[in-house]
């Protein structure tokens, strides 16, 4: 049996509030832990456009091989991944 992967979850951070009725999704995705060979799943709830710069960021990682399993919900839990530009390559 394996153990599961540890998951951090950022929540919202002040910042990335932008109005009571802007749109939050989730994202999150695994990496490993700086500095180690620790696998970690990352999770962020952010606004349309905090998904779009740091998706970009992201998306670079999954190039090099150190960011996978990248996915995107809407608040009904449904899988919008590839409705952000950044994200579909």
């Amino acid at each position: 049996m394996t153990a599961a992967i540890p998951t951090i979850d950022y929540g919202t951070i002040n910042r990335d509030r932008q109005g009571r009725f802007v749109k939050t999704y989730t994202l999150s995705y695994g990496t490993y832990v700086k500095g180690t060979d620790k696998v970690v799943k990352l999770v962020r709830h952010l606004p349309a456009d905090g998904i779009e710069r740091i998706g970009e960021a992201i998306s670079k990682a999954a190039k090099r091989g150190i960011a996978w399993d990248i996915q995107v919900l809407d608040s009904d839990g449904v899988d919008v991944t590839f409705d952000f530009a950044c994200l579909r390559d």
